[in-house]
Parts: C-alpha cells; structure tokens; sequence
C-alpha cells in the first residue's frame, strides 16, 4: 500500500479529485484552486478530461470551480458541452478584478480548425485572463 508520504503532491490531488467526482457522499458544490497542481502539463490536461467527463455523466449532479494557470488544462474541457463554463479574471488599471465568461464564437471556430488549441488562444492574450507583464 502507498501512503500519502509515498507519493508527490500531484498524485495526491489526483486521488482528492477523484474521491470528489467519484462519491456518492461528495459535496453536490465544491471548489479546487489550482487543480493542476504539482501535475505535468499532459497530465493536468488528462485529468480535466477524465474528470469532467466523469462530473457530466454522473447521475448525481455536482458542480465544480476550478481554478488553474496552467494552459494545457483548457484543453481538455469541453467547452461545447453548455454544462461546462470557462471565466477568465482579468485586473483593470485600479487593480480591480473583472470576470468574464468565455464563450466560443464562430473566430474561435475558425481557429481550432487551423490548429489553434484553447491554451494556444489563451497564451496569445485571444481570451482573456493574461496579465500583461
């Protein structure tokens, strides 16, 4: 048996994420900040397919917020299932947080069919929650 000593951080996450999509006692609302922590980007972007597509099938109706800085992990949501939201935070001039939520238009369409992934958008400052630095 392995423990929680046994194993890294991401491992760990992955176990929490799976009790929390998996349990049928699993709060029906919950939030993971940083959900790809501690995982490689390939991974990060399994577990967002894995888990979401688990959370969409399941008979027992949950809602999860997560959050990530992580762009791979965009790429596998399914953004064209309306049950799944994507936001971004942007910060104006005075610092202020400004929430937006993106919706995939017919540009974005046109660019997945040229090859252009989500994270790919997002890193080219095309969806938002990019600070400019």
């Amino acid at each position: 048996l392995l423990g929680p000593n046994d194993v890294n951080e991401g491992v760990l996450y992955m176990a929490f994420l799976a009790v929390l999509g998996l349990h049928p006692l699993a709060p029906a609302s919950f939030a993971v900040e940083n959900v790809d922590h501690g995982l490689n980007p390939l991974l990060a972007k399994h577990l967002m397919t894995t888990f979401t597509q688990r959370i969409l099938s399941s008979s027992v109706k949950r809602q999860a917020f997560l959050t990530t800085h992580n762009p791979l992990v965009l790429d596998g949501l399914p953004l064209q299932d309306e049950r799944v939201r994507l936001f971004t935070v942007d910060r104006d001039n005075r610092g202020q947080s400004i929430i937006r939520r993106f919706v995939v238009t017919e540009k974005h369409r046109e660019m997945a069919q040229k090859g252009w992934t989500l994270s790919r958008m997002w890193i080219n400052k095309l969806i938002g929650g990019v600070p400019d630095v």
